[in-house]
């Protein structure tokens, strides 16, 4: 061997070994850095021709399990998406308050009860209407504050959303910029062990936020997209986009995230169809868009649900009762009628005059079945039933009656087994026209309206309705425009659109506008994006007449209270009965009268059937029931997520465990190879000397 070749395979040594040294020296820096994966130096021999010539580094290596990592990847995305669940159902649980506290839902319940039960006792007693009212106020004031909770709950996760996607695009910017430089040191023979190491970093909490699934490139460069397919990074760099709302209430329509490429030239946003929302199967982001889309919007139902059921028995028994002394002047509620409208009633009806001293000036019995089809029908045969002692009148949608002396009071009762009804509610009732409840949305949809009704909606009025399924993504959109001239006509419009292949529409027996997911759709829920129909001088649009949307139905909640003619006068509270048989100038309504308060109080034990709502099936039980299953299921879908947040931990940190075993940094084995390199750095510099030696030598004898 040569003196060069001595030299030679010396210098290779030192820098071999030189650079071992360096790698070892940057494991043992880095023993306690999460998620670090510990590097070897691959060596091997210099060949020339047929002779070894020294040794060289062939690649710096990271020890790790692509299975293990990739499962722990999964797992730790798992884990993310249910801790933000978690910490999302905690808060819910904490504003509902214990179920034995009067502060809670169930304790409202009870307040009310308990104060009607003392107005039924005495309801000559001011303090004790009060008292009633109070409750009922802060039942309504509970309830909504928890619907508006809600909704802020999903303005919170819109914010969160839009950090995650902000994030999002930081970590893939950087894997896209590091994929160059690693993929340069490889082939150039450097060292990309530290640009690795960022790389693994940035998708290590990458994975995190959302499930992604990495492709080796080659070079040692990779591409991501999500598990679904969605590209993120690859050699066309992209960017996600998303405008979160500044406010949000339960109509508040979310920005979809969208996915755009960047023009390579000028780094320009390209535009994009292509969306990410239901692509994500897990990690923070899922976790979020879940909660946003799906979860926080059913609880809100449910709560308008037991809103509802609640306004409406109130307001079911108070219609059929009377104050005394009567009240001068009653107004219902838009219901978005025409008086041309087919009134559909069916029964009896007797409309009543009295004095200030509750002794009957005039009534008149009316059947519906034995007058004119319409709503102006109906308004003719009572005037000329009170015989100008009162006077019915119907203007715009909404019913009114009063007594024609200013001192006289007007009151209405249905006739015992003939009671009127139209879409199941009594004249009075469906008018609103006695309501001792009111909130932000109608309590019921249930319009009366049959197929061949006239639509009365203006010919040309457009609706743009949107079908969502579970996860809130789009399945289904059709402007309709309204023509024809029969609900039956808008029927056969939605059902021969687009909509019809995920859905049926038609009508219930008491006018409710139902959507029926077809075979195999699975849940669906109906959104309006716009409308500008009205109907006639009523200034309701369709959806407001059949409440098409989920947020009618949120509303329900919100802004719920005693009406404002009753809370600005408790007296008017009814709490009386009409007595039908009695003949003019005979006493019809009693001021010591329980009839009424106590048909109030028997609403404490009485069921209603209660519509599928979020997470609870239809169900006929009492509104304390109700109540009872709503914080049930928020329980149960609190216990659900820290369940599943507790396992994926478990699964998580098990995984990253058995991850660390293969990966991690032993401190005994790189004190060993340190040992090692040390000497052989040593033993390359000795051949070195060696070889100065021999030079010298030989220098000397020439």
């Amino acid at each position: 061997m040569s003196i060069n070749s001595i030299i030679n395979n010396s210098l290779t040594g030192l820098f071999t070994n030189q650079a071992a040294l360096r790698v070892t020296s940057n494991n043992v820096a880095n023993v306690n850095t999460p998620g670090y994966a510990r590097q070897v130096v691959r060596q091997e021999a210099i060949i020339n021709g047929t002779a070894v010539g020294g040794v060289k580094i062939s690649g710096i290596d990271r020890i790790v399990d692509k299975f293990l990592v990739k499962a722990s990847y999964d797992a730790n995305a798992d884990f993310s998406r249910y801790e933000v669940e978690s910490a999302y159902h905690s808060r819910i649980q904490s504003l509902l308050g214990r179920p034995d506290q009067n502060k809670s839902l169930s304790g409202k319940i009870d307040d009310i009860f308990s104060a009607i039960s003392e107005v039924a006792l005495n309801p000559l007693s001011a303090i004790q209407k009060e008292r009633a009212l109070s409750a009922i106020d802060q039942f309504g004031s509970e309830i909504g504050s928890l619907a508006e909770d809600i909704q802020t709950m999903r303005l919170d996760a819109s914010h969160q959303i839009a950090e995650q996607v902000a994030r999002i695009n930081a970590l893939t910017e950087r894997i896209h910029t590091l994929n160059p430089l690693i993929i340069k040191e490889t082939l150039t023979g450097g060292e990309p062990g530290a640009l690795t190491e960022s790389r693994e970093q940035a998708i290590a909490e990458l994975s995190t936020i959302m499930d992604i699934n990495i492709v080796d490139a080659g070079n040692n460069s990779v591409q991501i997209t999500t598990t679904s397919g969605v590209s993120l990074v690859s050699a066309v760099q992209t960017k996600l986009q998303y405008s979160p709302p500044g406010v949000v209430t339960s109509s508040t329509p979310f920005s979809a995230i969208t996915v755009h490429r960047l023009d390579n030239v000028s780094g320009a946003v390209m535009p994009s169809t292509i969306t990410l929302d239901g692509e994500v199967k897990s990690g923070k982001l899922k976790g979020l868009l879940t909660l946003r889309d799906k979860d926080l919007p059913e609880i809100a139902l449910q709560l308008g649900s037991m809103a509802s059921g609640f306004t409406d028995e109130m307001n079911r028994v108070h219609n059929m009762n009377s104050a005394v002394p009567g009240v001068n002047l009653l107004t219902g509620v838009n219901t978005g009628l025409l008086l041309t409208d087919n009134h559909n009633f069916t029964g009896e009806t007797v409309f009543a005059v009295t004095d200030a001293s509750g002794d009957l000036v005039s009534k008149v019995n009316i059947d519906f079945s034995a007058i004119g089809p319409t709503v102006g029908d109906v308004v003719t045969a009572v005037n000329a039933g009170l015989a100008g002692t009162g006077t019915l009148s119907f203007s715009n949608g909404v019913m009114s009656l009063t007594a024609t002396n200013a001192a006289h009071g007007i009151t209405m009762s249905e006739v015992a087994g003939n009671e009127s009804n139209r879409g199941g509610r009594g004249f009075s009732h469906f008018f609103g026209l006695n309501n001792l409840v009111q909130s932000k949305s109608p309590a019921h949809f249930e319009t009366g309206v049959v197929g061949t009704d006239d639509h009365g909606f203006t010919v040309g009025g457009t609706i743009l309705i949107e079908l969502n399924d579970v996860s809130g993504q789009a399945i289904g959109t059709h402007t309709l425009t309204v023509g024809g001239t029969s609900f039956n006509d808008i029927l056969t419009d939605l059902n021969s659109s687009p909509l019809s292949a995920v859905a049926t529409f038609s009508l219930s027996a008491n006018g409710e506008l139902i959507t029926t997911p077809n075979p195999g759709a699975g849940a669906i829920s109906v959104h309006i994006k716009n409308d500008t129909t009205t109907r006639g001088t009523t200034n309701t649009s369709m959806s407001a007449f059949f409440g098409i949307g989920e947020q009618y139905k949120m509303d329900s909640a919100i802004d719920l209270k005693v009406s404002d003619r009753i809370s600005a006068n408790p007296s008017q509270m009814a709490l009386a009965r009409l007595d039908q048989t009695a003949l003019v100038g005979d006493n019809v309504l009693s001021v010591g009268d329980q009839a009424g308060a106590l048909a109030l109080k028997e609403l404490e034990t009485m069921t209603r059937t209660y519509s599928k709502a979020g997470g609870l099936s239809a169900t006929t039980v009492t509104l304390a029931q109700y109540s009872a299953n709503l914080l049930a299921d928020l329980g149960l879908r609190s216990a659900l997520a820290d369940n599943s947040m507790s396992d994926n931990k478990a699964l998580s940190e098990e995984l990253n465990r058995k991850a660390t075993d293969v990966s991690g940094v032993n401190m005994d084995e790189e004190l060993g190879n340190m040992v090692i390199y040390q000497n052989a750095y040593s033993a390359s510099a000795r051949l070195l000397t060696t070889a100065k030696e021999m030079y010298d030598t030989i220098l000397q004898i020439l």
